[in-house]
């Protein structure tokens, strides 16, 4: 395995781990193992059994007392049977309890509950219909494309404290610019303060290329990285991008001693063998036999 190749291994096993982990994280980073889908839809709970409304008309996190109103234990002599809920990390600090912290979206958030009384509450928590997890609320693009349709306010004071469209989010700071790409596939929220998300990057890296794109990167990475996702090329270039420049710069690989040796596994022959669409995007496929119509290889 070339270097090249070994690094782009490397890298991929990598996201997938923290991919893995993060993922892992998410269902109980809070210490419960809790289904929503079995108490709201097989046991026809409602969130009001569980959730007390605070003064904002906004329902709190459960407490022990309500699970005890259907539930029977004694909190002060734990048993296996604190683990249906508990998880073993819960259980291991004498079965603590962690808030979710809120995400930067919810921070700052004005919300009434009342308010939203007329739409089922998985119209929102699409979360909360599944065996497992904690529901993390709402994308600031459904509420929005919400609002839009039932004529509610889409000024963002009208909803957060903090948040404006002229004033970057807590995110945007330190190295922002350095892995915001990464970040942007992550979410589909860009959108709500960049209405025009493929313009609006367009314009910026027209001008400055993305950070990858360094001297190495011209010379041998982009042409593995196109390789294996030719879409997000096309995101700044055309098609004829790539055939416009090596009609008069050959790629690198074709500068090998032994790229066209009268040999069988000589450099073109290999890469071909590898990937022969690559070849045509600057070959046509006759092109092999006009030159191999009147030459021998030797065996090596």
């Amino acid at each position: 395995m070339c270097k090249q190749k070994r690094k782009f291994f490397w890298l991929g096993l990598a996201a997938i781990a923290l991919g893995a982990l993060v993922l892992g994280a998410c269902k109980s980073s809070v210490g419960l193992k809790f289904s929503h889908r079995f108490h709201l839809v097989e046991q026809e709970a409602s969130c009001g059994d569980c959730h007390a409304k605070d003064d904002d008309s906004n329902f709190a996190a459960a407490t022990m007392a309500n699970c005890q109103e259907c539930h029977e234990f004694n909190p002060d002599e734990p048993s296996k049977e604190c683990l249906l809920c508990h998880t073993p990390e819960s259980a291991a600090k004498n079965y603590e309890i962690k808030r979710s912290e809120k995400s930067e979206g919810f921070a700052d958030l004005i919300f009434n509950h009342e308010v939203h009384t007329d739409f089922n509450c998985d119209s929102c928590h699409h979360s909360i219909n599944k065996d497992r997890g904690f529901d993390k609320g709402p994308t600031m693009k459904l509420c929005l494309n919400c609002h839009k349709n039932q004529d509610g306010p889409t000024e963002c004071e009208a909803c957060h404290t903090e948040l404006r469209a002229e004033k970057a989010p807590q995110s945007h700071h330190q190295d922002w610019d350095a892995k915001h790409g990464f970040a942007s596939k992550l979410t589909d929220s860009c959108s709500c303060c960049h209405p025009s998300r493929q313009a609006f990057c367009e314009k910026c890296h027209q001008t400055e290329k993305p950070k990858d794109h360094t001297f190495g990167w011209k010379t041998t990475g982009h042409g593995v990285e196109a390789s294996h996702d030719r879409r997000t090329c096309a995101t700044c270039h055309t098609a004829g991008y790539c055939t416009d420049c090596h009609k008069h710069q050959k790629p690198v690989s074709h500068f090998r001693g032994d790229w066209m040796a009268y040999q069988r596994k000589n450099g073109h022959a290999e890469a071909a063998r590898r990937n022969f669409r690559s070849c045509n995007v600057c070959h046509e496929t006759g092109e092999c036999m006009k030159c191999h119509k009147g030459i021998i290889l030797r065996k090596q």
